[in-house]
């Protein structure tokens, strides 16, 4: 047997009202990303993991910053 619905007269409840949360249309702009392949012997990929995992992140993230932080210094060193 399937429950009934009872339909009132009663004013409805309003929600919280909820500030505008999405992000600014500047910070909507879609990156162009490329993919590499890059080949590791197996000791430095165990070692890459546990370094990874120490901080709480993914092999390819780590290496993507590893590779900015160095980019980013290599810019700065060059300038001078």
């Amino acid at each position: 047997m399937t429950k009934r619905i009872k339909y009132t007269d009663e004013p409805m409840q309003t929600g919280n009202i909820v500030e505008d949360f999405l992000p600014r249309p500047d910070d909507l702009v879609f990156r162009k990303e490329r993919v590499l392949t890059l080949r590791l012997d197996e000791p430095t990929l165990e070692d890459l993991k546990q370094v990874a995992n120490s901080k709480g992140l993914g092999m390819s993230t780590l290496v993507r910053m590893w590779v900015k932080e160095r980019l980013a210094h290599s810019v700065t060193t060059q300038a001078r």
